[in-house]
Parts: structure tokens; C-alpha cells; sequence
């Protein structure tokens, strides 16, 4: 095909082809000069910009994905993968459907990549036993009970929150407050002042050169997405020493992150108004699994077990056993935090079904709000980022999809620009 032109979408870009024509941006943007050979850099850089093809030299779309394409048998393989997290129900929505096409692409790229061992316990499901359902937790339970009271007064570590989150809340509220009042407390925890500069030297911004001013961060990334930054910096902080044997943490923030990338998109298609709060929500909303996994080690094994061979997700097997569930766990905890309450109620009710009653402990149901970070922590389990330890998704209700407006072509947008933001914020957050 030598001296062919040909359109190439971007996730078939490879480095070294070369531009027929000058490559611009949605916008009409200049980017890059005919003739100019694409590196990776420049790939991440179009994917920014919102360029979805590109005029390529001596190639074309058809010959790039015949040349990758993959095999039937590992195609089989990662849509049977995805069908087993998310099964089919008589009820399947559409956007249900089209995230487990999107799953199945996923996985069977992973497979074809030699990754397959990232998921092996997928290859040791075994049909529910009878013995371990009846068995439930083997654990030695208090005189008073495993309430959420008794296991957050037993953890002193979890009594105070960071104050670098409150002083940085205390100096945007005033009224005298500049960039250089909030660089100078900023300045003060030098956790907060490397992932500040990293988030906004990343991609995701996209500045020519270096940001090394503290000010001049503040100033870019604005005072709402600063307080997010540093009421997730404090939070990261409080669990850094869960010992890896007990909870994978980098793991567990991989999946927050991704469900709280995802919330924040679904929360900004719908033109929400405080899009951040949903993105914080999905960052703190399996903070209560963590204390379950430290706290009672030996019963959520147990759980885990018996959710897995139980085909369900390890929520409901917390309700069946203790009563309650992480989400209420976490709320109990930002509530002695003093998170305000708009982020606490999303983190509460995460795993609520949307206008049914009786369908948790507490009786909640899920607000127009809530199914947002619902949704983002489904997909997020769905595409396997990470995770906070539940093995099977929790599959929603058609409602949910409903009350957030999302459509299938819609929800395979958010998908795709949703991994690329969670790459770029893993980079900012996860420096363990």
C-alpha cells in the first residue's frame, strides 16, 4: 500500500507512521505538521485533545486491525469472562449490555497480552457448597456485637482525621484568601505539594512547560479541585499502614479511583453542578471495607469465600452476616471525620437500590445522586482497575441506568475517557 493514504483510528496508532496530512484538534487546534512520524507521547496528546483519527501514510483502519487482530478462541474467553461478572438477567438493559461488550473487549485484550494471570481465580470458581453457605463467618465475635460503633472506637488510629484538609477549608473561606495564603499552608505537607505539582504538570492539563510554582498550581487547578486533592492526600495517608498482608492498598486506591473517575463523569454528562463531590464520594466509598478487612480479618475471608461460591456480590454478604454493610461503615466514619454531609450521603448510599425500600439495613434507597457513584463503582468493578476485594459486580437495576440519562454509546464514551483519566490521576495519587 506504499503511497496510500488511509483514516487510522487512535487507539490503532502505532509510533513510527507517519501523517498524511496536518493533524488538528475538534476545535481546530493545530497539533502536529504533515509528514511529522507519531511517537507515543503523541498519541496520549490527540487522546487529551479529543482526536479520534488520523490521516496515516501507506496504512488504513481495516489493515491496522487485520494485522492485530485477535483470535476467536480468545475472544470467547474474555466475553465468557465478562458475562460471568456480569451475567445476563431477564432484565438486561441496554447500557448493561454494552458494558459487558466493552468488559469482553477488555479482558480478551488482556488475555491476548499474556495478562491472563491477573484474574486467576477466575479459573477456580467451583459450584456453591452447601456446607461453607450454612458455615458463615469464623470469627470470634464480641459480647456486644461487631457494630460499626465497636469497631471504630477499637481502632485509635481512625479517631483523628489530618488537619491539612480542614486549614486548607478555613483559608478558602475567608474572605481575605488568595492563591499565596492557600500556597503557604499547601506548602506545609510536602505529600500534598508533590501530588499537586505532579497533577498539574500531567496530561491531563497539558501546559508546554513545567509548573514548579506552588501559587501558579493553586491558581491552575482552582480551590474545589484543591480541596478534592487534599481531602484525598489525608485520607490515602490515615490508611499507609495497612499491612500488605491484610489489605493490597495500592490495589484497593486503583479501584476507588476508577470509581471515582467514573462518577465524576457520569456526574458531568448529566451537567451536575459539583461534579468533584462525586469524584471524592467514589474515591471514599469502600473506606468501611478497609476497616472490615483490618479489623475482622478472619470473618471477611470467610465472607469473601461465601460470596464468591455464592455467585454474588461480597455487599449482600455482609448485610446476610453482620447487618450492615461497608457503606454504612464508611459513612459512621466520615460522619466522625467531619466530611460534610453531601459526600457522606453518596458514600452511604452506593450500594442502595434506587426507589426500593427494605433493600439495606438502614432502610435507604438511592437518590438521583447516589446511582452516579452506584454506577461508577459497577463499571469500575466491571473493568477490574484494581480492587476493594468483591469478586462479583453488583448488577443494577434498569432504574439506575435510567435515573443517570445514560444511553449505550454514551456509557462507551465515558468508558473510554474514563481510562484515561484514571492512568493520569494513579500517577498523581499512588506514590507509595
Amino acid at each position: 500500500m506504499t503511497g496510500s493514504v488511509g483514516r487510522v483510528k487512535v487507539g490503532n496508532l502505532k509510533a513510527g507512521m507517519v501523517l498524511a496530512s496536518d493533524l488538528k484538534a475538534p476545535n481546530g487546534r493545530f497539533i502536529l505538521a504533515k509528514g511529522a512520524a507519531l511517537s507515543d507521547k503523541h498519541t496520549r496528546m490527540m487522546k487529551v485533545w479529543g482526536v479520534v483519527e488520523a490521516d496515516i501514510e501507506g496504512t488504513d483502519d481495516a489493515e491496522v486491525q487485520e494485522k492485530t487482530r485477535i483470535d476467536e478462541d480468545t475472544a470467547r474467553k474474555g466475553e465468557g469472562i465478562a458475562s460471568l461478572l456480569l451475567p445476563p438477567g431477564d432484565d438486561d438493559h441496554g447500557c448493561l449490555a454494552e458494558l459487558r461488550r466493552l468488559c469482553g473487549l477488555r479482558f480478551t485484550e488482556r488475555i491476548a497480552a499474556g495478562a491472563s494471570g491477573s484474574f486467576p481465580e477466575l479459573e477456580e470458581l467451583h459450584r456453591p457448597r452447601a456446607d461453607i453457605l450454612r458455615a458463615g463467618p469464623d470469627v470470634d465475635i464480641p459480647e456486644e456485637g461487631v457494630s460499626p460503633e465497636f469497631l471504630l472506637r477499637q481502632d485509635v488510629r481512625l479517631a483523628s482525621f489530618p488537619d491539612i484538609y480542614f486549614k486548607i477549608r478555613e483559608v478558602l473561606n475567608s474572605p481575605i484568601s488568595s492563591a499565596t495564603h492557600i500556597a503557604q499552608v499547601v506548602g506545609k505537607d510536602p505529600s500534598l505539594t508533590v501530588r499537586l505539582l505532579r497533577l498539574v504538570n500531567s496530561s491531563f492539563y497539558g501546559f508546554p512547560a513545567p509548573i514548579t510554582s506552588i501559587p501558579r498550581a493553586v491558581a491552575i487547578i482552582g480551590t474545589n479541585e484543591l480541596t478534592s486533592l487534599a481531602l484525598a492526600v489525608s485520607t490515602i495517608s490515615v490508611f499507609k499502614h495497612v499491612p500488605p498482608h491484610m489489605v493490597d492498598m495500592k490495589s484497593f486506591w486503583k479501584h476507588s479511583i476508577s470509581c471515582g473517575v467514573f462518577s465524576r463523569l457520569l456526574a458531568f454528562s448529566r451537567r451536575h453542578p459539583s461534579e468533584e463531590r462525586f469524584f471524592l464520594a467514589g474515591l471514599l466509598h469502600d473506606l468501611g471495607r478497609i476497616i472490615l478487612l483490618t479489623r475482622l480479618p478472619r470473618m471477611m475471608t470467610s465472607l469473601m469465600e461465601h460470596a464468591k461460591r455464592a455467585r454474588r456480590p461480597l455487599v449482600e454478604s455482609e448485610r446476610a452476616f453482620l447487618g450492615y454493610d461497608h457503606a454504612m461503615l464508611g459513612n459512621r466514619l466520615l460522619e466522625q471525620w467531619n466530611i460534610p454531609e453531601p459526600i457522606r450521603d453518596l458514600v452511604k448510599r452506593h450500594h442502595a437500590v434506587p426507589g426500593a425500600e427494605g433493600n439495606d439495613p438502614a432502610g435507604e434507597t438511592a437518590s438521583g445522586d447516589a446511582v452516579l457513584v452506584h454506577l461508577g463503582d459497577v463499571i469500575a468493578n466491571a473493568l477490574r482497575v484494581g480492587t476493594s476485594g468483591s469478586f462479583f459486580v453488583p448488577v443494577p437495576e434498569s432504574r439506575a441506568w435510567d435515573l443517570a440519562e445514560l444511553t449505550p454509546p454514551a456509557l462507551e464514551s465515558i468508558v473510554k475517557q474514563g481510562e484515561r483519566q484514571v492512568r493520569e490521576i494513579m500517577n498523581v495519587f499512588l506514590v507509595f
